[in-house]
């Protein structure tokens, strides 16, 4: 051990937050799915987003979640630019639901969804 910490041995990994995810909470509705395509890929990716961090977060499936352009652009390769486009248009389409934090602030957005299950 004392030579692995005099040589550097695997120090030079650096763990951050939710480093390499890959999963998305729950189940996804296909009708929901077909809903975002209508938009685009980048529309696609948001949902992706969204659903992402609702499962790191361990929170309910209908919560607001934080869309910061630093995750979003790392996790999903969304641009800043296109996340405003894309959110203005879904939230007019009523795909979701936005609560707007001031200028330069990360709004905070969540999927509008059934209230009851059909199936």
């Amino acid at each position: 051990m004392a030579l692995k910490q005099k040589i550097g041995i695997g120090h030079n990994k650096i763990k951050k937050p939710y480093d390499g995810v890959f999963f998305t909470m729950g189940p996804i509705s296909i009708n929901q799915f077909s809903e975002f395509s209508k938009y685009g890929v980048n529309a696609l990716r948001i949902f992706q987003y969204i659903r992402t961090k609702q499962g790191l977060a361990g929170s309910k499936w209908n919560s607001f979640v934080l869309v910061d352009n630093v995750k979003l652009q790392e996790w999903f390769a969304c641009h800043q630019s296109r996340k405003w486009k894309i959110l203005n248009k879904l939230e007019k389409a009523k795909l979701i639901e936005m609560k707007r934090q001031g200028v330069g602030k990360a709004p905070k957005v969540r999927i509008v969804c059934a209230e009851r299950k059909l199936h």
